[in-house]
C-alpha cells in the first residue's frame, strides 16, 4: 500500500502539472477569496461557481464590505445558485470575520457558519500553506477506486502523512479536485485516458443515495418564495399561493423551514419578509 500510495501521488501530480485548470482564485492566498469560492462552489459546477465568484468578489472584496450589506442583497446576488442557506452562512461569516479577522480565529475556521472539515482545510492549505488534505468527494472517489476499498477513513488515517510528504499540499489538493472533475468523475469515467489506470483497482461503488428531483420539490418552492420576497419585500401567504400555484400546506412547510433557517420571518396577518440585519 505504501508503494502504491507513492505512485498515486507521483502520477497524479505529473498529470496536474500538465492539465491544471486556470482560475483567478487559484493565484491568491487571500483567505476571504478562498472562503468565498469554496462556499459558492458547494454543490455547484465549478465554471458556474466561478461566474458568481467574480460577481461577489467585485462587490465584496473584503469580509467587512459584505458585513455592511444586508441579507436581502446577498440573497438577490445569490439568486440562481440554490441552497440559500449557503448565502446566509456566508453573510454571517462575514460579520464574524469583520470583528475578528482570519488571523483572529486561525486555525479554527470551523467556527465560521457553514464551514466544515473540508472547507476549513481548503483555507488552511490554499491560503496559509498548511500541510493538510482537503478531503472532498473527488479525493474520496479516487482513493476508493484506485485502492479497491469501501471507504477512505482508515486509509487516510494511515497514509495522509505519506501523501503530503515533500510536496505542497495546495498542489495535491488541487490535483485531486481537477482529476476527479475531469477524469475520475462520478459517472462517465474516462478510464481509457486515465494515467492511473494501470495501477487502479477500478473499484466502482454504486451509490445508494438516489438523486432527489428538483422539479416540484420543497427546495424549488423555497427558492420561489425567496425570489418573491427579493422582488416585493413583503408578501402574504395568500399571495404566495396565488403566484406559485402550490398547495397551501406545501407553502406553509416551505415557509416554516425558511423561518427555522433564519431566512425569513412571519409577521401579523400572515405577512412574510426576509430577516433584516
Amino acid at each position: 500500500m505504501e508503494t502504491k500510495t507513492k505512485q498515486l501521488k507521483k502520477d497524479l501530480l505529473t498529470w496536474y502539472t500538465n492539465n491544471k485548470r486556470s482560475f483567478s482564485w487559484r493565484n491568491t492566498n487571500d483567505p476571504w477569496k478562498i472562503l468565498l469560492i469554496e462556499i459558492i462552489s458547494q454543490q455547484t459546477q465549478i465554471n458556474r461557481a466561478d461566474t458568481y465568484y467574480q460577481k461577489f468578489i467585485k462587490r465584496f472584496p473584503t469580509p467587512e464590505s459584505m458585513s455592511k450589506s444586508s441579507l436581502k442583497t446577498i440573497l438577490k446576488m445569490w439568486s440562481g445558485l440554490g441552497y440559500n442557506n449557503r448565502a446566509k452562512r456566508l453573510y454571517e461569516s462575514s460579520k464574524l470575520l469583520a470583528e475578528q479577522g482570519f488571523e483572529g480565529i486561525y486555525p479554527n475556521f470551523e467556527i465560521l457558519p457553514g464551514v466544515g472539515p473540508y472547507t476549513k482545510n481548503a483555507i488552511l492549505s490554499f491560503a496559509y500553506g498548511d500541510n493538510v488534505l482537503a478531503v472532498d468527494t473527488n479525493l474520496q472517489r479516487i482513493i476508493i477506486r484506485y485502492f479497491g476499498i469501501d471507504n477512505t477513513k482508515d486509509y487516510l488515517r494511515e497514509y495522509s502523512d505519506l501523501l503530503l510528504e515533500s510536496i505542497k499540499s495546495e498542489d495535491l489538493n488541487q490535483a485531486f479536485m481537477d482529476f476527479g472533475s475531469s477524469i475520475c468523475t462520478s459517472s462517465n469515467t474516462k478510464c481509457d485516458i486515465c494515467p492511473l489506470e494501470k495501477n487502479c483497482k477500478k473499484y466502482f461503488v454504486n451509490s445508494k443515495n438516489s438523486i432527489k428531483k428538483f422539479k416540484g420539490s420543497n427546495r424549488e418552492l423555497r427558492g420561489k418564495i425567496i425570489k418573491l420576497l427579493i422582488e416585493e419585500n413583503q408578501i402574504s401567504i395568500k399571495e404566495v399561493e396565488k403566484k406559485t400555484k402550490e398547495d397551501v400546506s406545501k407553502i406553509i412547510t416551505a415557509i416554516n423551514g425558511l423561518q427555522n433557517d433564519g431566512l425569513l420571518k412571519i409577521r401579523k396577518n400572515n405577512i412574510i419578509e426576509i430577516i433584516s440585519n
